[in-house]
């Protein structure tokens, strides 16, 4: 029995909703990190990208395998036709998309666990001591990485086309 072989369209359209995915799953992070203030007038970004318990699901939402996994399948789906191009664009985009928000959460978040007399101060004690700020930052670093290296084969993924018309010889 032979595999069962999509189409261009077909391809297309799934390689549009992965990307879709990604794209939502990424909007829901930089949603939760920026805008997921709850009650507490102590939350606020910094306190949010620590993921030190009140609204902190920014982190996990970000730094998982969905965003950075889900654009490389689109871009390793799509076909070969002009879609497939601006999928192959728009992979790119989404991976730089992720690279920008993940670096500034990373740096937020390192930002308040390197801060430990700021802690100290506001909340009575240390939430994120140097150890843990250094291993998240470490752990969000290879996720960003990965990303990269993401972004890289979706830019080499595609071969580029070639003009139909000849050189003249001389």
């Amino acid at each position: 029995m032979a595999p069962t072989q999509f189409g261009p369209r077909a391809r297309t359209v799934a390689a549009s909703a992965l990307l879709g995915c990604a794209v939502a799953v990424i909007a829901v992070a930089v949603s939760q990190w920026l805008f997921g203030a709850g009650l507490d007038p102590r939350d606020d970004a910094l306190r949010r990208a620590a993921g030190i318990a009140f609204t902190d699901e920014a982190r996990s939402t970000l730094f998982s395998v969905l965003p950075v996994a889900l654009p490389a399948l689109a871009a390793a789906l799509a076909p070969d036709s002009r879609p497939g191009r601006v999928i192959g664009g728009l992979t790119r985009l989404v991976y730089f998309a992720y690279l920008v928000i993940g670096v500034l959460l990373a740096s937020s978040a390192a930002r308040y666990g390197f801060d430990g007399a700021r802690q100290l101060a506001e909340e009575g004690q240390v939430f994120i001591g140097t150890r843990a700020a250094v291993e998240r930052l470490v752990l969000d670093a290879v996720w960003l990485a990965m990303a990269g290296i993401g972004l890289v084969f979706a830019g080499k993924a595609r071969p580029r086309e070639r003009t139909s018309t000849a050189e003249v010889v001389k």
